[in-house]
């Protein structure tokens, strides 16, 4: 179990929502970077080659090798494949920033790049809106940890390694919980901090987690996203 490092929890504790840089206020930010539909959402980590990032069309995006699709709503922004390059050059850096003289982000970092192929990310409001909230939609590897059937087991593992971490004094975390959102039953756990607030869901199929990692400030954007989970569809099946 060493080996098995849940890259996963070092990038949500690295990612920030705001601008790193620049602070331009909310009437001057744009709706968003049109998303051309069938194309392919970017992503700001190496992705495994063998996983397909999935298809994004309009607000839907689906990835039809794990079985699932969801809709968000008109309203939020997805990022598109010039989008990172677009905001670093508004003064914004979307990627964690990480100290890679430290032994041990670097060996996270590395385990992260391996295992683990963000598939989306997806904004409520416009990014650099204060108090947004952000999806950031992963899959993780567990070829080499096939005890791992299902998400309870995913977060008993992460809840152990974490208990191994030196964390910040405000860092909170939740035992593992499980809900049933429309047809599919996630497991979750909840993270907080001074700053924010952190709900992961996973569930596993096709050897691999699914993480929904949903960071927000208010109530109501949970509640909003409990209810996109709920619309969502994972019961897709691979055309043969």
């Amino acid at each position: 179990m060493k080996k098995f490092i849940f890259a996963i929890f070092f990038a949500l504790s690295a990612i920030s929502l705001q601008a790193q840089t620049a602070k331009p206020t909310p009437s001057s930010i744009p709706s968003g970077v049109p998303v051309k539909p069938g194309t392919k959402p970017v992503t700001t980590t190496a992705v495994k080659g063998e996983l397909d990032p999935g298809i994004l069309s309009g607000q839907i995006y689906t990835h039809v090798d794990l079985g699932f699709d969801i809709t968000f709503p008109s309203s939020w922004v997805i990022p598109g494949i010039d989008t990172e390059k677009y905001w670093k050059e508004k003064g914004y850096e979307l990627r964690p920033k990480i100290n890679r003289n430290d032994p041990q982000q670097a060996a996270n970092i590395r385990r992260y790049e391996k295992q683990v192929t963000l598939l989306l990310t997806a904004y409520r409001s416009a990014i650099g809106t204060p108090d947004n909230a952000v999806l950031l939609l992963s899959a993780e590897d567990l070829s080499t940890n096939p005890k791992i059937k299902d998400g309870v087991d995913y977060f008993d593992l992460m809840r152990a390694q974490i208990g191994t971490m030196k964390l910040p004094a405000d860092y909170e975390y939740s035992v593992t919980q499980a809900e049933k959102l429309g047809a599919q039953q996630f497991a979750y756990l909840d993270i907080s901090t001074a700053k924010e607030k952190k709900r992961l869901y996973a569930t596993v199929r096709n050897g691999y987690a699914i993480i929904l990692a949903f960071t927000y400030h208010q109530a109501d954007d949970l509640a909003l996203f409990r209810r996109i989970l709920e619309e969502a569809n994972f019961s897709l099946h691979r055309s043969r």
